[in-house]
């Protein structure tokens, strides 16, 4: 249940930064015309993943956050469904600790 707990606060968390980044993203002023684009070779991704830090880049802007803010929704919805199992399964084993008369 404690994990569970936690996993509701870290996807609260989430949900309010991917919130935060897309409402920044809907302010700024649309620059796709103008930008230079750049190619991130395979190894520099690879070295990435393998670091464990999760590269922002990859996932910055509008789009990233939108997606974002999905992943936290239906984290934090698992979150719950695990928290609702514990509390159905504390109060079946409470039943059948319950003396029968």
């Amino acid at each position: 249940m404690q994990s569970a707990l936690a996993g509701l606060t870290a996807q609260s968390d989430a949900l309010d930064r991917a919130a935060a980044d897309v409402a920044r993203a809907g302010a700024e002023p649309s620059t796709a015309e103008g930008s230079a684009t750049v190619q991130i070779s395979a190894a520099a991704r690879d070295a990435n993943r393998q670091s464990g830090q999760a590269d922002s880049a990859l996932t910055s802007g509008l789009e990233g956050a939108l997606v974002d803010t999905r992943i936290a929704k239906y984290a934090y919805i698992a979150n719950l469904k695990v928290l609702q199992t514990g509390a159905e399964v504390e109060k079946a084993a409470a039943d059948l600790l319950k003396p029968k008369r």
